[in-house]
């Protein structure tokens, strides 16, 4: 061993300087390996910058109190030896688990909730929402500003003359004034439960405010001790509750003692600095909260630990994983690519020391003795590469700062970069692949003799290594089998049963092994085709281009190997423009299907109270907004398997309007959004029976064959704005006929009702149960007419005398209805005629009646395929649906796979008409009904970002309506392009991959064309010997470089194409692992594209026409010269 190293150590200047005198022909080859290295190392900077970057982003979603870690136990009784059990737990914990990243610890402590009366009051304590509850804080007074009295009482024991005890507090001002309590007020303090004290009293000796309200060390109060007194918790409405903060000795030690059954929460707010978190420590911070909550929670009872931090940290976690998947496919087809250039260079490089080679071989030397040259001078530039590359990869990334992709985030400087350990790993693993690769090529070089040089100079093999085995066969069989794999996978990634992430690593190389695969098989066809194209065409074409095609035939070795290096290379640019395209316009589509349109405002609330108001036009706040389209999101029960039914979910939108402003996707269903839209558009809508605009009252003039105090008679009416009322007439208390009469305005309040819109219409008349224990009895009404009094005084008018009754039906709202009948009847008040409603037994509280207009046809509705999957519904099936409690019957017109807003991967989904389905669904509804809750807006097209903002500015400070979080398209748009783990960071990523096509194809290009025309020097000097003029030579050499050129790059660009087709769908997860709504659509990034291809056509050319005037300029005498050579 040490005379081998000796020997390795004696032979390495002398190798140096055989590289350094060859160095603009090794100088090709160095690139490569080294692009190879820096690709891999940076493959690691890159991403540990992305993590930064996103870390940063995913932290400031979340707000510093929500960033804190809490940590709360409950214990009693109340005492020292208590509080260490629990605190020489949790603060050990604390220690190890998180402080690391916190910058203080605050501990505190609160009583259980007491009831709070006024002294001598106490037996009626609990009836009302006052409530207190007695706490510590260490360093209070610091953190406080005393109003009023003095500070943290001392604590001194005492009684009042009735032998209660009296304790000292201070309470902060807001809560003293909202109780109407001052210094020097006393209190009694009751407890719930019992105890060997009934109650004590407390004296307040002072109020102070906060000094600073967003101070951490308020966090406790805030989200711990006042929590289980808002509105939305456990004990469900608001209390008046009094803090009362006193001393820790007085706490434990006097407190504690005289309600010897108090159970006390402990708790800790650890001030988190987020700029202690860093890509680095992240995953460990997320573990060790984790850790820390389930050794707490399994060793305390009735702890807690509240943050959002794990839950931010997992989620950026997720991310990144997803995101590294999709951007590893690209970087590892990039790392083979650049493999495979530094073995075609490599193979150049060889060919021209193959003359040197076959004579050491001649002179003695042996094969692993010539091997060993070449080894120790690879070893040496894939080592000094490895070394190098981590450094250039640091600083090209942090270069990437100032391109558009990154610049909005680091505000125009360098991005964050870190050298690891890991980058000089995958450096040398990058340098060790080059290494191999640089082997190859030496291995079969090292194999030849004099007699095999001279043979192959005159003779070349037809077919390589790779051709001769079949490995580029075996390889795309590879190729496919992983895709095979892939395909019954469904993915990269997929989620375990517990929700964790598998990743199988060997189908990231997929779509690489698949391109280098196919590529290879498909370059078999070159030599056939040049040999079939010189047979047929030989007689026609001109001699040079007949001789550059019978040489490509009769060496295609050397042509294939810049063919397939242009077809990887094209193949990587266009599978990388059409990854970077599809994924970037599908951040785009994703963000456009969640919003729908422009401007989405859901959880629009109407108003129930005041004026009805017109609910399109309220929100034409401005000349910008070009179109709104009001819209119902509901759920429904398929009613066709039984009663309970499935449920699903429905859509209503106006189709007119919606057709202008949806943003909808081609591929979303088979059919045009417009004519979807006119499928659901009814012929003919329910109007109802119109009431004039004068009338003050209605009434109806009736017979019962019933008497109940408790059945009710109703009329449902709806007004110009389309909301529904309900009018109760009165009770069936009579036999006899009745005149049941209800004022339309004058009865409502606008400050306790809805007050309608005129005109009215009516649109059904019911009979109803009004005893919410009781049952419909059957019966049967007589309606003798309609009438309408237009003053307070005035007379009866009629307006429906039911002389016929073919416009009124049956309400089929409720299954109980199938059983109910109508028809005229010749019994009336008068003699002229009446309805008769006969109806059956049925529940409390739901309409039975008759409506006035046409016969209500099945409303049309569109159908989502996994609606009609789910449920096994067919287009044109008529279902019975439920929809706000009322039974409607609607009938499939078409289907969509997708619709903007539905979740249609997971849920079954209807759209229909919005008014049919308000009339259908409210007509027949005496309670409740439904209502437009969501509002879809247009902005014009000439609105500028500043008037965009003004807009939705609006609707958020004077909304018409209560609403939810407004969807802004531009501002989630603008959030997406902003995220580093979504449009930036793949922006970088094609910037590399371009960078790559162009440097690697330019060098090889302009290397291959050099050295082959160094090569074949002397057989271009012999061809004019024999005849062959310049501008003959010429074109022999345009010919050869444009096929080659033209081949590679078609060829490429079409693999490249077909492959990017064949992996998108497999890449369908967004960067949390869940099915991309809407999937992805293909879409080649052709502008980034066509700069490559142009500044390749560019170099090319010049590169052919050097090397074409060369050849025309080649001087005779001086390469014959040369004898033997």
């Amino acid at each position: 061993m040490p005379k081998l190293t000796y020997q390795l150590v004696s032979v390495w200047p002398m190798i140096l300087r055989r590289s350094a005198a060859k160095w603009k022909l090794l100088s090709p080859v160095v690139l490569g390996v080294l692009l190879a290295s820096v690709v891999m190392s940076g493959t690691v900077v890159f991403f540990d910058s992305l993590r930064e970057i996103a870390l940063d982003k995913s932290l400031e979603r979340v707000s510093e109190k929500d960033v804190d870690v809490l940590l709360q136990a409950n214990r009693g009784p109340t005492n020292i030896d208590e509080y260490r059990k629990v605190a020489d737990r949790v603060e050990p914990v604390i220690e190890e688990f998180i402080s690391p990243y916190a910058v203080s610890v605050t501990k505190a402590a609160k009583s259980a909730t007491f009831f709070l009366s006024k002294p001598g009051s106490e037996e009626e304590a609990g009836i009302d929402a006052r409530r207190a509850f007695v706490s510590y804080m260490p360093n209070l007074l610091e953190n406080v500003v005393t109003n009023d009295g003095s500070g943290m009482p001392d604590p001194i024991e005492e009684t009042d003359p009735e032998g209660v005890p009296i304790f000292r507090a201070i309470v902060p001002s807001d809560a003293a004034k909202n109780l109407n309590v001052s210094v020097g007020s006393v209190i009694s303090v009751i407890p719930y439960w019992e105890d060997t004290v009934p109650f004590i009293r407390v004296m307040i000796v002072g109020t102070f405010d906060r000094s600073n309200p967003e101070d951490p060390y308020w966090h406790v109060v805030d989200s711990v001790f006042m929590s289980p007194y808002k509105a939305g918790t456990v004990s469900g409405s608001n209390f008046d509750t009094l803090p009362l903060y006193v001393s820790e000795s007085d706490f434990m030690e006097t407190l504690g003692p005289t309600f010897t059954e108090m159970v006390t929460t402990y708790a800790w707010t650890i001030d988190v600095e987020t700029e202690k978190l860093n890509s680095s420590n992240a995953s460990d911070a997320k573990k060790n909260i984790l850790f820390a909550r389930s050794i707490l929670e399994s060793e305390l009872s009735r702890f807690s630990l509240k943050t959002e931090l794990d839950k931010s940290l997992a989620e950026f976690d997720t991310r990144l994983l997803f995101t590294k998947l999709q951007m590893f496919v690209v970087l590892i087809m990039i790392v083979l690519v650049i493999l495979y250039y530094v073995v075609t260079l490599s193979s150049l490089v060889m060919e021209q020391h193959k003359l040197e080679i076959s004579q050491l071989s001649g002179r003695g030397a042996t094969r692993s003795q010539i091997l060993s040259v070449f080894a120790l001078e690879g070893l040496t530039i894939s080592v000094l590469t490895s070394l190098l590359a981590p450094l250039i990869a640091a600083g090209t990334v942090s270069i990437l700062g100032y391109t558009p992709a990154f610049s909005d985030l680091t505000e125009g400087g360098l991005l964050p970069v870190r050298i690891t350990g890991t980058s000089y790993l995958m450096s040398g693993l990058g340098g060790g692949l080059s290494f191999f690769a640089l082997l190859i090529p030496a291995i079969q070089a090292s194999k030849l003799s004099v007699s095999a040089e001279r043979s192959l100079s005159n003779r070349p093999g037809k077919r390589s290594v790779v051709q001769r085995y079949y490995l580029d066969v075996g390889l795309l069989l590879i190729g496919l089998l992983l895709f095979k794999q892939l395909s019954e996978q469904g993915s990269l990634a997929a989620r375990g049963l517990l929700g964790d992430v598998v990743v199988n690593q060997m189908m990231l190389a997929v779509p690489a092994v698949i391109l280098i695969g196919a590529s290879m098989v498909v370059l078999r066809l070159f030599p056939l085709s040049m040999d079939l194209i010189s047979r047929i065409f030989a007689s026609r074409l001109p001699v040079g281009i007949v001789l550059a095609i019978w040489n490509m035939s009769r060496n295609p070795v050397n042509y294939a190997r810049l063919v397939l290096l242009l077809m990887l290379m094209t193949g990587l640019g266009i599978f990388a423009a059409s990854f970077g395209g599809t994924l970037d316009r599908s951040f785009q589509d994703r963000e456009l299907y969640k919003v729908g349109t422009d401007i989405r405002i859901p959880s629009v609330r109407i108003n129930s109270v005041g004026l009805s108001r017109p609910v399109t036009e309220a929100y034409q706040i401005s000349d910008g907004v070009k179109v709104v389209s009001p819209a119902l999101r509901s759920t429904g029960l398929d009613l066709t398997r039984g009663l309970l039914g499935d449920s699903f979910s429905v859509l209503g939108i106006e189709p007119q309007s919606f057709r202008d402003i949806a943003v909808y996707r081609a591929d979303y269903s088979t059919t045009d959004l417009s004519v979807l839209m006119s499928k659901i558009q009814p012929d003919t809508q329910l109007e109802g029976l119109v009431i004039p605009e004068n009338a003050r009252s209605l009434g109806l003039l009736v017979k019962s064959n019933i008497s109940s105090a408790t059945v009710a008679l109703a009329a449902r009416l709806r007004d110009a704005n389309g909301r529904f009322f309900s009018y109760e007439l009165g009770t069936l208390d009579s036999g006899d006929w009745n005149l049941k009469e209800v004022q339309l305005f004058g009865g409502r309040r606008p400050w306790r009702q809805l007050y309608p819109a005129k005109p009215l219409s009516l649109m059904s008349i019911s009979v109803l149960e009004t005893s919410s224990t009781g049952t419909l009895t059957p019966g049967t009404l007589l309606i003798d007419s309609i009438q309408f009094r237009s003053s307070q005084y005035g007379e009866m008018q009629t307006l429906e005398s039911f002389r016929d009754i073919e416009s009124w039906h049956l309400l089929k709202n409720v299954p109980d209805a199938d059983k109910d009948r109508m028809e005229l009847s010749m019994v009336s008040s008068n003699g002229d005629g009446s309805l008769l409603f006969a109806w059956g037994s049925g529940n409390a509280m739901v309409g039975r009646g008759i409506y006035s207009g046409a016969l209500s046809k099945p409303l049309p509705a569109l159908a989502s395929q996994s609606f009609l999957d789910q449920y096994g519904h067919s287009l044109k099936d008529e279902v019975v649906i439920s929809v706000g409690g009322q039974r409607i019957t609607v009938l499939l017109a078409d289907k969509f796979d997708y619709f903007p807003t539905l979740n249609t991967v997971d849920e079954g989904f209807l759209v229909m008409s919005l008014h049919p389905l308000l009339t259908a669904t409210n007509a027949g509804a005496l309670l409740g009904g439904t209502s437009i809750n969501e509002i879809w807006i247009s902005v014009d097209d000439s609105v500028d970002e500043n008037g965009w903002m003004d807009i939705v500015e609006s609707l958020e400070v004077d909304a018409p309506f209560p609403h939810g979080a407004i969807l802004d398209a531009r501002e989630v748009l603008a959030e997406s392009s902003e995220d580093p783990l979504v449009r930036a960071g793949w922006r970088a990523l094609l910037m590399i991959a371009f960078g790559s096509v162009f440097l690697l194809t330019t060098i090889g290009f302009i290397s291959h064309s050099y050295l082959s025309y160094r090569e074949r020097e002397t057989q271009f000097a012999l061809l004019r010997t024999i005849g062959l003029s310049r501008n003959q030579l010429m074109l022999l050499t345009w010919v050869e470089h444009a096929s080659i050129i033209v081949v590679g790059m078609l060829i490429g660009t079409w693999m490249g194409g077909r492959l990017g087709m064949a992996i998108m769908p497999f890449l369908g997860s967004d960067e949390v692992g869940t099915e991309l709504l809407p999937p992805l659509v293909m879409n080649v990034d052709w502008s980034s594209l066509v700069g490559i291809y142009i500044s390749m056509g560019i170099v090319f050319s010049v590169a052919t026409v050097i090397v074409a005037m060369s050849a025309r300029k080649v001087s005779l005498n001086r390469l014959l010269r040369l004898g033997e050579k």
